[in-house]
């Protein structure tokens, strides 16, 4: 779950809704910069699919005691966090196997530098998966793949720019991630070095320096604003349920 909090309420964004939103983003990706046009769907569906395992678990929100607050993915437990994980890539694999290898390419890296047995066994998994995969994948290649994992992170990273920071928030209030703009991947060519500039010029208003999509345009993000009070009263589940869903619309501006 992405979570912002404000005064009275939690803003809460299923991470489904977020890889939704990814792929709207990244199907305006200028295709001169898009390495492998050929491969440009099945991208596509791993980034809208990328975070597919927390589906479920979003749908019944788990609450953080001693934050309270509900549990964001940035705290979520690691340990049922593997198994999300390994849900979701089982689902993308069922989609398509290229989609699947980079969706698992993906997980691995939040797993990287956890010592625990059931994270290195996680990674020994995924390791073997993606080999066997990569053996069924038609002219697959290593490094295209490595470009196009790079794509999936920039959809990733401009969809959780829109979600996890408040509209129209200046610099100083914006995100701690995002603060110094969006990572901006070395494999790619054609892009900016170090990161792409990025502010919010109003409300619904996003602007991108040394703009990568091939014109400006909307996109809309689906949220629930739950109540603070209610939770205290009924608990965070009733009230996520009994709170309607809101849609916002974004427009990314290349003026």
């Amino acid at each position: 779950m992405i979570v912002r909090e404000r005064e009275e309420h939690f803003v809460m964004i299923e991470q489904h809704q977020h890889g939704h939103l990814a792929r709207d983003i990244m199907a305006h990706w200028k295709k001169e910069l898009f390495p492998g046009l050929k491969w440009r769907e099945r991208v596509l569906t791993a980034i809208e699919n990328h975070d597919i395992g927390w589906r479920a678990f979003d749908r019944q929100p788990f609450f953080h005691d001693k934050k309270s607050a509900p549990f964001r993915f940035t705290d979520f437990p690691s340990l049922p966090k593997l198994i999300l994980y390994k849900q979701g890539i089982d689902q993308v694999e069922k989609i398509d196997t290229y989609a699947a290898m980079l969706c698992s390419n993906h997980y691995e890296q939040f797993i990287n530098g956890n010592d625990e047995p059931k994270a290195q066994q996680f990674i020994a998994e995924e390791h073997s998966r993606r080999k066997e995969l990569s053996k069924q994948v038609e002219g697959f290649d290593w490094q295209l793949f490595e470009q196009h994992y790079a794509l999936l992170q920039l959809g990733d990273n401009f969809s959780l720019y829109c979600c996890i920071n408040e509209p129209d928030a200046d610099k100083a209030n914006e995100h701690l991630f995002f603060r110094n703009g969006i990572p901006s991947p070395n494999v790619l060519s054609g892009l900016p070095n170090g990161r792409f500039g990025i502010h919010f010029v109003d409300s619904r208003t996003i602007k991108v320096k040394d703009f990568p999509f091939t014109d400006s345009f909307t996109v809309q993000i689906i949220q629930k604003v739950v109540s603070k009070k209610e939770i205290a009263e009924n608990g965070l589940q009733s009230a996520y349920d009994h709170s309607a869903n809101e849609t916002v619309t974004l427009h990314f501006s290349c003026k």
